[in-house]
């Protein structure tokens, strides 16, 4: 499971957003608790979830967007990169998420 604490709980609620605006089943069944990651594809899928999220909240960001009351979505984002990225490696994952990032930016 993703480790957000109390102080962190914007940041869930930022990426439970785009998991349902960008349709992505797995970010939500893991930022919920609800499953972990079990294969390398689920892994790289997760993790070009994240840069896909990252491109939105950008675009929101630039637009002035205010989600469920949350206005500064790079201070959460930021937050949730740090939380993705000690997710993939405490699961064993962290060569696919430091391999997402370049992978994601070259299609």
């Amino acid at each position: 499971m993703m480790n957000f604490n109390e102080y962190n709980q914007p940041a869930k609620t930022l990426v439970l957003y785009y998991a349902e605006k960008l349709d992505c089943n797995i970010a939500k069944s893991i930022v919920s608790g609800d499953s972990n990651l079990s294969s390398k594809k689920e892994a790289e899928d997760l993790a070009y979830f994240f840069w896909e999220m990252t491109d939105q909240a950008v675009d929101d960001e630039s637009e002035d967007k205010v989600i469920h009351g949350i206005s500064d979505l790079q201070t959460w984002l930021e937050k949730s990169l740090y939380i993705f990225t000690g997710y993939f490696k405490k699961q064993g994952y962290e060569r696919e998420w430091s391999e997402s990032y370049h992978k994601y930016h070259d299609e």
